[in-house]
């Protein structure tokens, strides 16, 4: 039998779909101005790193800009003092065709692009650490006239999507997540897409879990679990957002 083309087009589109639902875990989006932050990690470039987001010609489609808060109540915030379980808040704030001038080392490239229609933001890393709360400025979408679904993709990868094309050049939307793990510098990948182009910037890249394995049956689960998750990856589909 001769199944029609489209009909095809549609069947292998919903299984896209369907895998994609299966193995990415929704999370409830919180208001970044609802939070009361304490004082920013301050790195050798300040407490903020403001970089390029970069498509893959090289020129620029928005401005990133990062920092990392401790919570409420730190007058200063040094990791290296801090207790184990910490909670620390990644903020990323982007302007879609506009870029602001850069910190050292990132250059400003000499071309930046109209950058309309976005539909989302993401971690190109996986969220190590991540406690479960992440979520955006309400008010810098309601302006921008969008909204976001967040999902844990099954790369570990935290990804905001928005529900229609209203996100444009200029208007400016601040993102957050957080997490127990300290950054370890600006090695950190973010994106952002549109359908016809999509754009990366660094930004704080969270310190590796570390993990303590004692006993030989310990370090065999450990290697276990390691082949399982890479099985996992290998036959699964990516989640829905995926930056070319």
């Amino acid at each position: 039998m001769n199944i029609p083309l489209n009909l095809t087009k549609y069947l292998a589109t919903t299984l896209l779909f369907t895998s994609t639902l299966s193995v990415a875990t929704p999370i409830t989006s919180v208001d970044f101005y609802s939070l009361n932050l304490g004082a920013m990690i301050s790195g050798p470039v300040g407490p903020e790193v403001e970089v390029s987001l970069l498509n893959p010609d090289g020129n620029s489609l928005g401005d990133l800009r990062s920092s990392v808060s401790c919570p409420e109540g730190f007058a200063t915030c040094i990791p290296a003092d801090n207790d184990a379980g910490t909670i620390y808040t990644y903020v990323h704030t982007i302007i879609p065709g506009v870029d602001n001038p850069n910190d050292a080392p990132f250059p400003n490239p000499a071309i930046v692009l109209p950058f309309d229609d976005v539909a989302g933001f993401s971690l190109g890393f996986e969220a190590i650490g991540f406690n479960g709360i992440a979520g955006f400025g309400f008010s810098d979408a309601s302006t921008a006239g969008v909204s976001f679904d967040i999902d844990l993709n099954i790369d570990n990868e935290l990804v905001w999507a928005t529900d229609s094309d209203g996100w444009d050049s200029g208007e400016e939307i601040t993102f957050f997540w957080q997490t127990t793990q300290a950054p370890s510098g600006p090695a950190g990948v973010f994106n952002v897409s549109n359908n016809l182009d999509s754009a990366s910037g660094r930004g704080p890249l969270p310190t590796p879990l570390a993990v303590s394995v004692s006993e030989p049956f310990g370090l065999g689960l450990f290697l276990m679990g390691l082949f399982a998750i890479k099985s996992r990856k290998f036959i699964s589909l990516k989640s829905k957002f995926k930056p070319s």
